[in-house]
């Protein structure tokens, strides 16, 4: 999409707007926050994060697709850590989407995916009383729980703004599959090598 021909000074206005409207959108959450004391920090942070992104939206609508697959990517890692969280402890999430970054349906799937299955080993430790097979299903369907999550929620938004059409919702649409793709292909690799090391062990 060329926005090149835009007017720089409609475009200027348009995000000074933008910004102030960000930082209302925050100050809003943050508020409501402090009067739910339930609300955990993630619960916040999320909030927050929609919160800007809707009162953004004129600036998603024009850079949906960087914009909209950042969103997709924060989305989901938030709510991987949410799920985890309870057993697995709360974990740094890298939420900002930097310049230059490659957020593709295959690069975001592959940052996805690396991110949710580096748990699995803390997973094992917390469930020895399990077979190993059902350490890697148990595992994978909390982890696919979070990611189903996660992309419900950045698909609500981007459905708010009118932007989950055409490229973009290809696009999530691609990136989902491709992570399904890459969580059977790493539980496989699991029981695969498992399989092995009992067999090699019983020769």
């Amino acid at each position: 999409m060329d926005i090149k021909n835009t007017n720089t000074a409609s475009v200027n206005s348009q995000t000074n707007n933008q910004t102030n409207a960000q930082t209302t959108a925050n100050q809003q959450a943050t508020k409501s926050a402090a009067t739910e004391p339930k609300m955990t920090n993630s619960q916040l942070s999320r909030q927050m994060m929609n919160n800007s992104i809707l009162a953004a939206q004129e600036e998603v609508s024009i850079a949906a697709g960087d914009k909209s697959m950042a969103l997709l990517y924060r989305a989901a890692i938030e709510a991987i850590n949410e799920e985890l969280a309870p057993t697995l402890g709360e974990n740094s999430v890298q939420k900002n989407a930097e310049e230059g970054i490659d957020y593709s349906p295959e690069a975001t799937a592959d940052r996805i995916v690396s991110f949710a299955t580096k748990f699995f080993a803390t997973h094992q430790q917390q469930n020895q009383s399990m077979g190993f097979d059902d350490q890697v299903s148990s595992f994978m369907v909390k982890i696919g729980d979070a990611i189903d999550q996660g992309f419900k929620e950045a698909s609500d938004i981007l459905s708010g703004l009118k932007v989950l059409q055409g490229d973009i919702a290809e696009g999530v649409d691609q990136t989902y599959e491709l992570i399904q793709q890459k969580l059977a292909q790493f539980a496989q690799d699991r029981l695969d090598a498992n399989a092995a090391k009992a067999e090699a062990t019983e020769d």
